[in-house]
C-alpha cells in the first residue's frame, strides 16, 4: 500500500488522532502562540508552520508513491514524547511541553507509516522546532555574551574613528550620555528569526549540502555584524545629537532597518552560492523518490491507530485530572522580625505590579538590614506555593542580566549552618561601577538547592509524589567596592543568624 492509499483508507482514524492531539495540546499551543504575539524574539513563530507546510506540500509527489511499512519501534518514540510532555507539565517547563508535539508527530509517522515516509517528512517536521521559544536560561546564557561582544566591537570602532567613549560591561559611556546595549541590540532577537528564515531559504535553493550549511551558519555573523552597526550608529547619534536622538522613533526604526539589512545580506549570499536558482516543486530531497521502490509492503493494522489513540487519551486524562495543591506559607512575611541577632531593619521595598504579575509569588519579603558594624545587607525571600495560579521562581541568571547586571564570577558552595550543610550560590555581579555579592539558594521542603536543574527535578518529583510544587528563593546581596572578602564574611554571618528564622516561615 502506498502512502496516498494509506491516507485514504485510514482517513477517519487519522482525523480521530488529529482531534485527540488538538485536545491534548489545547492548553499548551495557545500559550505558545501568545508568546509569538507578545515577545518580539519569537514573532517569526507565526511563519514557521506555514513554511513547514509548504515544505511538506513540495514533497507531495514523492510522498504519495512511497510504500507504507510501519515501524514498530516508532511506538517507543511516541511513549518518549508523552513522557516528555508529562514531565514538562509537572515541572511547568514550557520548552519540553511544546517540543513534545514535534516528537509525537515524528513517532506517529514512524509507527504508522514507516521509515521511508519519515525520511521524506523529516525536514518539514524538524523545522517546526523554530516555532518553540527556547528556555530563558539558555536564551540569557547566549544573549549576554553576545551583548558584551557587540559592545566591544562597537566601542572599538567608535574609538578608531575618534569618538571619545568608555565601556563598562555592556554600558557605553560618552562624555554627555550613557547607553546600555540591551537584548534588542545584542543580535539574539534577529538571530532567532534570521536562523529560521536562513534554514528555509537554504533549502529553497539548488545548492550543495556544504553551501547550504554555509548559508545557514552565516546567519550568526550577519546578525551580530548588523546589530553592531546599529549600536555604532546609535552611538554617533547620542554623541553628536544627544541621547534623545538615539531613542524613540529612531530606535524602533533601526530595529526594522537592521533586520532588513540582515535579510538583504542573507539573500545576496544565497544568490552568490546558488546563482539565485530556486528548487523545483519536486522538493529539495529528490533522491528520496528511490525509497518508493522499497519492498516488503505492509498494511497499517487498525490496532496501531487504537494503541496511539489510547495513549493520547490516557495522557490527556492525566494532564486534566492531576493538579498540584497550593501549600500556604507557615505565617506571612509581614510578621518577620525587624531585629535578629543584632541586625536591624533599615528599610523595606515592594515589588512593582508588573514584576509581581510576572513572578506571581505567594508572599515576598524584601528588606534591608544593617549590622552593628554598619554593613548593609539586602534580604529577599520569594515564596511560591504552587497550585493553578502559582508562578515560577526566576533565577538570578535570568533576572539580573535582564536588568543590566553582568556576572563577574559565580560558583556553587556550601555553608555550615548549625551543623547542617546549606547549598548556595556565591556570585559577584556588576552594573556600571557598582558591584554586589549575591548569596542565594532555592528551598524545597527540607532541601536547599544551588542550581536551577536540581530545582526543576525536585519540583517534578514533588508534583508526582505529593501533588505539591511549592518552593522558595532566598537571596542575600551585599554591595562592595574592593573588599569582596569582607562582603562575603558579612553575608555568611547574616545567613547563619537568619537561617533558622527564615525556615520557620517556609513549609516542610
Amino acid at each position: 500500500m502506498t502512502f496516498a492509499e494509506s491516507l485514504k483508507a485510514n482517513r477517519w482514524y487519522l482525523i480521530g488522532l488529529l482531534f485527540l492531539l488538538i485536545a491534548l495540546f489545547a492548553k499548551i499551543v495557545p500559550d505558545m502562540v501568545m508568546d509569538w504575539f507578545n515577545d518580539e524574539n519569537y514573532s517569526h513563530g507565526f511563519l514557521v508552520p506555514f513554511i513547514s507546510g509548504y515544505f511538506l506540500y513540495n514533497r507531495r509527489n514523492q510522498l504519495q508513491n512511497l510504500r507504507v511499512t510501519p515501524w514498530n519501534p516508532g511506538l517507543i518514540v511516541i511513549v518518549f514524547g508523552l513522557i516528555q510532555l508529562l514531565i514538562g507539565w509537572l515541572g511547568t517547563e514550557y520548552f519540553s511541553m511544546r517540543s513534545s508535539l514535534i516528537v509525537l508527530l515524528a513517532g506517529m509517522i514512524l509507527y504508522l507509516f514507516g521509515i521511508a515516509v519519515f525520511k521524506a517528512m523529516i525536514f518539514p517536521i524538524a523545522y517546526l522546532i523554530f516555532m518553540v521559544p527556547i528556555p530563558y536560561i539558555i536564551y540569557d546564557s547566549v544573549a549576554f555574551p553576545l551583548k558584551l561582544f557587540v559592545t566591544k566591537v562597537s566601542v572599538a570602532f567608535l574609538k578608531m574613528v575618534g569618538v571619545v567613549v568608555l565601556r563598562e560591561g555592556n554600558i557605553i559611556m560618552f562624555p554627555a550620555t550613557t547607553l546600555e546595549v540591551a537584548d534588542a541590540c545584542s543580535g539574539i532577537r534577529s538571530l532567532l528569526s534570521l536562523l529560521a528564515l536562513a534554514v528555509a531559504y537554504a533549502f529553497f535553493l539548488r545548492i550543495t549540502p556544504l553551501k547550504r550549511w554555509l548559508l545557514i551558519c552565516s546567519a550568526v555573523p550577519i546578525a551580530v555584524l548588523t546589530n553592531a552597526l546599529r549600536v555604532i550608529v546609535t552611538g554617533f547619534l547620542a554623541q553628536y545629537w544627544g541621547e534623545q536622538a538615539a531613542q524613540g522613533f529612531f530606535h524602533e526604526f533601526a530595529g526594522l532597518a537592521v533586520f532588513g539589512l540582515a535579510m538583504g545580506m542573507l539573500v545576496s549570499l544565497g544568490a552568490i552560492l546558488g546563482k539565485g536558482q530556486l528548487l523545483e516543486n519536486k522538493g529539495p530531497d529528490a533522491t528520496g523518490r528511490e525509497q518508493g521502490t522499497e519492498v516488503g509492503e505492509q498494511r497499517t493494522g487498525k490496532g496501531k491507530y487504537l494503541i496511539v489513540g489510547l495513549l493520547l487519551i490516557a495522557s490527556g486524562f492525566y494532564l486534566n485530572l492531576h493538579s498540584d495543591i497550593a501549600v500556604p506559607i507557615n505565617k506571612p512575611f509581614v510578621q518577620f522580625p525587624e531585629t535578629v541577632a543584632g541586625w536591624r531593619m533599615t528599610g523595606e521595598s515592594t515589588l512593582s505590579d508588573n514584576v509581581q504579575k510576572v513572578l506571581k509569588a505567594t508572599d515576598v519579603l524584601f528588606r534591608q538590614y544593617v549590622s552593628p558594624e554598619g554593613r548593609l545587607v539586602t534580604l529577599y525571600v520569594g515564596y511560591h506555593g504552587g497550585g493553578k495560579v502559582g508562578g515560577e521562581i526566576h533565577s538570578p541568571k535570568q533576572c539580573l542580566p535582564g536588568s543590566g547586571w553582568y556576572e563577574l564570577s559565580s560558583q556553587r558552595s556550601q555553608l555550615d549552618v548549625g551543623g547542617k550543610k546549606l547549598n548556595l550560590v556565591r556570585a559577584v555581579y556588576q552594573k556600571g561601577e557598582s558591584k554586589e555579592l549575591f548569596l542565594y539558594w532555592f528551598a524545597v521542603k527540607n532541601k536547599t538547592l544551588n542550581d536551577e536543574y536540581s530545582l526543576k527535578m525536585a519540583e517534578i518529583t514533588n508534583s508526582m509524589l505529593y501533588r505539591r510544587r511549592d518552593a522558595a528563593f532566598v537571596r542575600i546581596s551585599i554591595p562592595f567596592d574592593t573588599d569582596e572578602r569582607g562582603a562575603l564574611e558579612a553575608g555568611e554571618r547574616f545567613i547563619i543568624d537568619f537561617y533558622q528564622v527564615i525556615q520557620t516561615y517556609l513549609p516542610k
